[in-house]
């Protein structure tokens, strides 16, 4: 223990021939308890120098210790459950942004699929005869009143019921297999 205290004291002093001790005596201990930790050898690696990077960094800032290996296993730990916890972070952003993106991609290929279900139902009330096709239009898209209607073109009331009626059953026809609130 006194041993290893003199290095971390010259460690702390910024002597780099101490730093290169301290590591080689430490680094397999602490890469190994790093690894049953994590499970990976990459990231545990990462990590594990990392911790020496910062210490050799921060050398100056180092407090004194009696007992360097439970000071940097100490370290190190808290190093590894720092990443455990930004990995899950990590993994529950990107879990929220698949299920945006789905929700999105949902809502898209609705909105597609309603857009060309209203582009078939214009073509079909473009199929309906013109003045079918205008009472229509006004009554469903303006929504004016048959009263309004009837009073824009000149017709009876009861006629322009007939031909909504009349456009009605046409478009029902061609839709029989949608249900759309339009009717």
């Amino acid at each position: 223990m006194q041993y290893h205290s003199t290095i971390w004291d010259k460690v702390r002093q910024g002597d780099e021939a101490a730093f290169r001790q301290l590591f080689e005596e430490q680094w397999e201990a602490l890469f190994t308890y790093a690894c049953k930790i994590l499970k990976d050898q990459e990231q545990a690696q990462d990590i594990t120098q990392g911790l020496f990077m910062h210490l050799w960094e921060k050398h100056a800032a180092l407090p004194p210790v009696a007992a360097v290996t439970p000071y940097l296993r100490h370290a190190l730990r808290n190093r590894l459950l720092n990443a455990i916890r930004d990995q899950h972070v990590y993994e529950r952003h990107v879990d929220l942004f698949r299920q945006a993106a789905l929700e999105s991609d949902n809502s898209l290929i609705e909105g597609l699929h309603l857009k060309e279900t209203e582009q078939q139902l214009l073509r079909s009330i473009n199929t309906l005869p013109d003045k079918m096709k205008n009472v229509f239009y006004l009554h469903r898209i303006e929504n004016l009143s048959v009263a309004e209607i009837a009073a824009r073109t000149g017709s009876s009331e009861q006629t322009i019921r007939n031909q909504l009626n009349t456009a009605l059953q046409r478009l029902r026809t061609k839709w029989n297999s949608i249900s759309w609130f339009f009717f």
